[in-house]
């Protein structure tokens, strides 16, 4: 997440201070994960009192702030903070109790030329019996160096995003490439990897392994992420050089094991690619028989006959054009205006006669709705569009058709009008409506939910009020695979 524009503006900050603030930011869930502490950066505010622009919650412990803070200005920051952007150094302090254990907290300064831009806290729970374990030990000390270079000014370089993992791995490393510590959970990946000796005091460079990350962040000094596959498994090793006067006096490298995610997203791609193969073929069936009626409609001697075959085929290839998108379509989830500019070129290559001019526009937007309620919507449109094409011009040899499609919060709106003759005045569409208006009336009342009233003036205006499902909307996507 950026720091938003609006935190720029009130804390007065100039693009190279955000850009400073983000490369600690950057690295804040790492931090708090690391030293089991919340983690919040604060900036000046203008007119007094400090805002919180970031803030990361450990995965390893409980935080002492459930609420959110980020975005909250206060007059009254912590005594700490005030310090720390007075004097330009650390402060560290008891600041009060959560749940009946006292909180400890640190404010690390943030600078930019000996110019304190934001400071940085750290806040724990620390009750007074507490004896932290080797391995807790190991991370806060981690976590410390980090906190260290990041006083002294020294970018880290890589992003850890937020993970509610709890089978990540630690190793440290010194600066001749000898392993000096590792949890137990990068010791079992290290065994599913095929290490059977005990990982603390073997070189990186023996181990057997690819260890690029960890040998590339010794000797280029510069953090690296990279994702390794072999013996199997796939797994994402992040390596942080640490930095003490310009020196490097080790590693800390995070594993993770993501196999199994690898493993799913596999899965998913095949499942979205045997889905869009069924959709290309529903497709290709389609066209094929809107051909054969097509056929058929030529054989026919009777003018109604041939009529009623041909907005068959009009009907079937609304839905063939559905399939046709899903087909090229990464989600479960349609923009309903390419289906409807699609329909309207088969309507109108299918039903205007060759002697007429009848325009067909589409405007507006539909945003996104779930590929079920495409289907029953194609062809609600395309019997409107049919119907205008049958009835509203008469003898005209021009007209123009109109679909206005407009979407208000999770209701989709679609006008289709035409400057036709206009419905005749005893038209009742209760009594009068044909086998098109009464497949609309269906699909409209019946299986989306929605609503339609159909007025002359000027030519005829039908408006077709629907509720998209975000439900539905979000299992479609979700069933695709889509994240977005």
């Amino acid at each position: 997440m950026q720091l938003a524009s609006q935190y720029h503006k009130i804390a007065n900050l100039s693009n190279q201070q955000i850009k400073k603030i983000e490369s600690v930011r950057k690295n804040i869930q790492l931090i708090a994960d690391l030293s089991y502490s919340d983690i919040v950066i604060y900036c000046l505010v203008e007119r007094g009192g400090v805002i919180a622009i970031a803030a990361a919650k450990p995965n390893t412990s409980i935080s002492v702030r459930p609420d959110n803070i980020v975005g909250q200005v206060s007059k009254n920051p912590p005594e700490a903070v005030e310090k720390t952007f007075i004097t330009g150094k650390r402060v560290e302090e008891k600041s009060g109790e959560f749940n009946d254990v006292p909180v400890k907290i640190r404010a690390i300064p943030i600078k930019e030329d000996d110019r304190v831009i934001a400071v940085m806290t750290s806040e724990r729970r620390s009750p007074d019996d507490w004896r932290p374990s080797e391995m807790e030990q190991m991370y806060m000390g981690a976590a410390d160096d980090l906190i260290q270079m990041m006083e002294a000014g020294v970018d880290v370089g890589i992003d850890f995003p937020p993970s509610k993992e709890a089978g990540d791995g630690l190793i440290r490393v010194d600066p001749n490439g000898i392993i000096t510590y590792a949890s137990p959970n990068a010791v079992t990946i290290y065994r599913r990897l095929g290490v059977e000796d005990a990982l603390t005091g073997q070189s990186i460079y023996k181990i057997g392994l690819n260890e690029t990350p960890v040998s590339s962040a010794l000797e280029g000094r510069k953090a690296i992420r990279l994702e390794v596959t072999e013996k199997g498994m796939t797994v994402v090793k992040r390596a942080i050089p640490l930095i003490e006067k310009d020196r490097v006096k080790g590693v800390v490298a995070i594993i993770r094991d993501i196999t199994d995610v690898r493993a799913r997203e596999q899965q998913l791609k095949i499942k979205e690619a045997t889905i869009r193969e069924i959709h290309h073929r529903v497709k290709n069936n389609l066209q094929t028989i809107a051909s054969l009626l097509r056929l058929q409609s030529r054989r026919m001697t009777s003018p109604e006959a041939r009529q009623a075959l041909m907005e068959s085929v009009g009907r079937i290839s609304s839905i063939a054009v559905v399939h046709e998108i899903l087909s090229q379509s990464s989600s479960g989830i349609l923009d309903f205006k390419e289906i409807a500019a699609n329909i309207n070129k088969v309507v109108q290559s299918g039903l205007v006669q060759p002697d007429k001019k009848v325009i067909i526009v589409t405007r507006g937007t539909s945003g996104r709705i779930p590929s079920p309620m495409a289907t029953a919507l194609a062809l609600i449109l395309t019997e409107l569009v049919q119907n205008a094409i049958e009835h509203a011009f008469g003898d005209r040899k021009t007209g123009k058709i109109t679909i206005m499609l407009k979407r208000r919060g999770n209701m989709l709106i679609m006008i289709v009008s035409d400057n036709g003759i206009g419905l005749p005045n005893d038209f009742d569409v209760s009594r009068n409506s044909n086998l098109g208006l009464q497949i609309v009336h269906t699909l409209v009342s019946d299986e989306l939910g929605g609503s339609w009233e159909m007025k002359s003036s000027g030519g005829t205006r039908v408006a077709v009020r629907v509720p998209v499902d975000q439900a539905q909307l979000y299992r479609s996507a979700k069933e695709q695979g889509w994240h977005g």
